[in-house]
């Protein structure tokens, strides 16, 4: 693993904790200094952009090639779970939790990660996977006790389950296509599904957007969106799954953080234990010695 792959997968999480953090202040109500944005509007709007982005871009530079029908439904199907049903869940699971809440449930999405990449035979368990695993989820089970479990919760678990899906299927299509092109690609067809309900909410909601819900959403499109998808497609390529899954167990630390600072939401003492076991579980995971893939 070149360190390049681990800045990558760290810049990955601090967008995606950026996006948890700006996600949620864009769509609280104007009464509370949101923005008011709805989900539906949010989510059209990331990808749409993304896809204009990565259109003009990649094929401004020569990095978007053309594919076969047949890589156009590996994408497709790989927009559905990794763009339209990710980000759908997690918007509106958003809304209804807080953005620390959201992050923290995030770390389900290494369990889920190996889970299905060794039922997949994509990879193989090993004890220092399963120690990573076990550790780094430790760590945020200190961090946030045991909580009831709300309909925002429940949606943002769902949303890691799809991405989940999402990292084990798509790192053999990305490997075979390159980064540029998949992503660009995803978006696309991303934006495509989801035009029928998403144009219309966007017009709906766009004369009531002012200057700070503009500024919130060009973040959220920037930061965890264009950045984060670009760059993590680009480490999907160059590391396993898990490695790339484990990463998400940093997120509720930097989610927190930015809350702290932007919100006001108070840390505790636990920060330090559990970012700790944090750490350590992402060691453990990205040093281990790789398992032998499956047929």
């Amino acid at each position: 693993m070149p360190l390049g792959a681990h800045l990558a997968l760290l810049l990955v999480q601090l967008s995606f904790a950026t996006g948890a953090v700006e996600g949620k202040l864009a769509m609280a109500p104007l009464a509370d200094g949101g923005g008011g944005v709805s989900p539906l509007a949010l989510a059209m709007t990331r990808m749409l952009a993304a896809a204009i982005v990565f259109q003009g871009a990649g094929r401004a530079l020569g990095l978007v090639r053309a594919i076969s029908r047949r890589d156009h439904l590996a994408v497709l199907g790989l927009a559905l779970l990794g763009v339209v049903v990710n980000q759908m869940l997690f918007l509106v699971g958003l809304r209804l939790t807080s953005a620390v809440s959201a992050a923290l449930l995030c770390a389900t999405i290494p369990i889920f990660t190996a889970v299905i990449a060794v039922a997949a035979r994509r990879e193989r368990s090993s004890p220092r996977l399963v120690a990573g695993l076990v550790v780094a989820v430790l760590g945020v089970l200190w961090l946030t006790g045991v909580r009831s479990v709300d309909r925002g919760s429940l949606l943002v678990a769902a949303n890691c389950l799809a991405y989940s899906a999402y990292v084990v299927f798509a790192r053999d299509v990305i490997v075979r296509l390159g980064a540029a092109t998949f992503i660009t690609w995803v978006f696309t067809w991303g934006a495509i599904v989801l035009a029928p309900i998403g144009v219309p909410a966007v017009a709906r909601d766009l004369p009531a957007w002012g200057a700070r819900a503009y500024v919130l959403v060009a973040i959220v499109v920037l930061v965890p969106t264009i950045i984060a998808y670009a760059v993590n497609a680009w480490a999907l390529g160059r590391a396993e799954a898990t490695l790339v899954a484990i990463y998400v167990c940093l997120q509720p630390v930097l989610a927190a953080v930015l809350a702290r600072v932007q919100m006001g939401h108070a840390l505790h003492a636990r920060m330090g234990g559990s970012a700790a076991l944090i750490f350590a579980g992402v060691f453990l995971v990205a040093t281990r010695r790789r398992a032998p893939q499956g047929p």
